[in-house]
């Protein structure tokens, strides 16, 4: 389900030009004090704005810029100014320095424990290990997610790299989400795993909108890309000439440019197309053009 942009901003408030405050915080905030529980709150809230911070100064001292920060209820999102890394070894790194911040978190506030018999030292180590564990599980939009795609991309690139972890992820969500209902019902645990996959699963679904973005991003700034080839590494594909064209979108990705090998029915080399080549026909002639047309 598409969420429109104009219904989106209606939950948020903003702070400024790069800040922004999600309404629910709010409630979440006032219940919390009416709950008599804001201390655990602010505690574990710190510990998410943390683990978020730290993505944010990755990212920047890797060069990549973040436009506006959002505060939600269960953490703080970064959005990037260009939509996604155009790097895999960048996306890596930047997805796997939160996690790695917060398990550092764990181990420093369990070191100091031992010697200072503090309940909030206990609750900080124990939020800080559920944050990197949730994170860490391999399904957008969280961070295991970036880091398996990233994984993905510098094999099959970004397009199919990006189709494949979104079906891997729809998965991974309804399992969390199984886990979580039986927990809630068997132990009487609170329900705040099955508001967790429910907020993953909202925002799978802009991640399957932005699967589309990039393929758009990827045909126009495909002719660029040309000129740089020298620089980027070249992969080869093989393909019959009765196949559609437009099978080459899936293979694209912005750090390798692909030359296209296409076959007879004798498995014989009968032309050599490169990438800029066949899209340049699918804009031309349309979707349905095979390769034998070009």
């Amino acid at each position: 389900m598409k969420i429109p942009q104009t219904l989106k901003k209606i939950f948020e408030i903003p702070l400024g030009k790069h800040l922004r405050i999600n309404i629910w915080l709010i409630f979440v905030i006032v219940c919390s004090v009416l709950g008599k529980y804001w201390d655990m709150f602010v505690f574990a809230y710190i510990s998410a704005a943390l683990h978020e911070l730290t993505h944010i100064l990755c990212a920047r001292a890797l060069g990549v810029s973040v436009s506006n920060v959002t505060l939600y209820p269960f953490g703080i999102s970064a959005r990037l100014e260009s939509g996604y890394i155009r790097s895999s070894e960048k996306e890596f790194l930047i997805a796997l320095s939160g996690p790695a911040f917060s398990m550092a978190m764990f181990w420093t506030c369990t070191a100091l424990s031992r010697f200072q018999t503090d309940i909030n030292l206990k609750f900080i180590a124990d939020t800080n290990l559920a944050i990197c564990i949730i994170n860490l599980i391999p399904a957008l939009p969280l961070d295991g997610g970036r880091i398996f795609k990233a994984v993905l991309t510098s094999r099959y690139g970004i397009i199919r790299a990006y189709n494949l972890i979104l079906k891997f992820s729809k998965v991974a969500i309804i399992c969390l989400f199984a886990v979580a209902l039986i927990i809630f019902f068997v132990c009487h645990f609170n329900f705040s795993l099955i508001l967790i996959s429910a907020f993953l699963l909202q925002n799978l679904c802009c991640e399957q909108q932005a699967v589309t973005v990039i393929t758009l991003k990827e045909i126009l700034a495909n002719s660029q890309k040309a000129e740089i080839s020298g620089d980027l590494p070249v992969k080869a594909v093989c393909v019959n000439e009765g196949r559609p064209a437009s099978g080459i979108l899936k293979h694209l990705s912005y750090d390798c440019f692909y030359i296209v090998h296409v076959l007879d029915k004798s498995s014989h080399i009968v032309k050599t197309l490169t990438e800029t080549q066949v899209i340049d026909a699918l804009t031309k002639y349309g979707i349905r053009v095979k390769y034998s047309d070009i």
